[in-house]
Formats: structure tokens, sequence, C-alpha cells
């Protein structure tokens, strides 16, 4: 076996740490994640808009009941007086009962307008519960995706730091020089495969032909010697 083996393994170990990477950011949990999310987001906003149609409406009601709380005040010292046998005067009793029957009548306004308001509070409340329930469960399925992200990464990470151990091992193995040859080779050829094993008269990092006058010349050079494939420019090891 050529020593120059020692270069597909680095190349093969370092395809694997580009495998994991990309898998750690491809995960299909994400996407999962990312429709809840926005889900969610959209839930929020409904509530938030329910949420000021609610105050409005709520705090129109809380007015109204103050002010009839006052008219029942007014009602109730008016009508005390009325017929607290203080007063001697037909005209003013009359003026007062005249006053009585104008705040009931304000009162039985604001009644009628109460119950209105709480006609329209009904569905608005109700669709406030059922967007907390929609939030509420929505949150719960982001928290499950998301520890299955968590634990997906997490075996991503055991496994790289697993493939980073072996490399070392390879590139002790290897020795300096190799492992130079094959990182500056790495960096020439950017995001494309540093090292093929020639597989017939393939190039194993590109998979393309080869002409028959190069794989005769690749052939006859020492097999400590590197050669690059003429399609790719990878370093073909025999």
């Amino acid at each position: 076996m050529s020593e120059l083996e020692v270069l597909v393994e680095l190349q093969e170990l370092d395809t694997r740490l580009s495998q994991l990477t990309h898998r750690s950011k491809t995960l299909p949990e994400y996407e999962q994640l990312a429709t809840l999310q926005a889900e969610d987001s959209e839930l929020k906003n409904s509530f938030g808009e329910i949420e000021v149609e609610l105050s409005t409406l709520r705090q129109s009601q809380n007015d109204r009941e103050a002010e009839i709380q006052q008219l029942e005040d007014k009602i109730a010292k008016a009508t005390s007086s009325l017929y607290s046998g203080d007063m001697t005067s037909p005209k003013e009793a009359a003026v007062l009962q005249g006053e009585i029957d104008s705040l009931s009548k304000r009162q039985s306004i604001l009644e009628d307008q109460i119950i209105e308001l709480m006609e329209q509070i009904e569905p608005h409340a109700t669709e406030e519960t059922r967007i907390l329930t929609a939030r509420n469960n929505c949150q719960e399925a982001i928290d499950v995706i998301e520890g299955k992200i968590a634990s997906a990464l997490s075996e991503v990470e055991d496994e790289r730091e697993s493939v980073v151990e072996e490399k070392r091992g390879v590139e002790t193995r290897a020795g300096s020089n190799l492992v130079k040859l094959y990182e500056d080779n790495r960096k020439r050829m950017g995001d494309h495969t540093a090292v093929g094993r020639l597989v017939g008269t393939s190039c194993g990092a590109c998979f393309l032909e080869i002409a028959a006058v190069e794989i005769d010349r690749i052939r006859r050079l020492p097999s400590d010697q590197p050669s690059e494939c003429p399609e790719c420019g990878a370093l073909v090891v025999r």
C-alpha cells in the first residue's frame, strides 16, 4: 500500500467533518421549528389585536359601571331626602322626584349599553381564550422540537469529536511533511475534494475519466510521489 494512502484517510475524515457540519445546519427539525415559530408569532399578533379591542370594550364597561354606581348613590340620597319627612314644599318634592326620574333614566340607558358591551366582549373573550390555548400548545411543540434539535446537535458534536480525534491519530501517523502536503492542497482546491484514489482510469475526487496517456504517466511515478488529476487538480493516490 502506498504511503500516500494516508492522504486519502485524511480526506475521508475531513469529508465526514464537512458532512457533520452540513447535517448540523440542515436538520429537518429546523424547518418544523421555523413553522411553529411563525405560527406563534401570528398568534401573538392576533392576541395583541384582541387585547386592544378587549381593553377598549372593558374600559367602556368599567366607565359605565362606575357612572351607574355614582347614579345609584345620587338616587339613594335624593330618595332619602324625598321621603325623610323634612321636605314640606310640594314644588321642591316635584323637582327632586324629577331629578330621581332623570337619574334613573340615565342609569337604565347605561345598563342597556353595558349589556351591549358584554355582548361585544363575549366573542372577543372566547377568541382570546382560543389564542392563549393555541399559543400554549404551540410553545409546548416548540419546546419538544428544540429538545430534539439539542439532542441531534449533541450527537453530531460527539461524532465530530470522535472524527477529530481519529484525524489527530492519522496526522501523527502521516508525519508533518505529508500533513503539510495535504493541507496545502486543500487550500489550493478550496471547496473541492483535495485527494482521491485512482479507481481504474477515473479520479476518485472528481470521478472523471483520465486520458490513457496521463494514466500511463501517473502509474509510472514512484508510489511515494504524489500526482495531480489533470481534470480537477486533486492529488491522486495510486
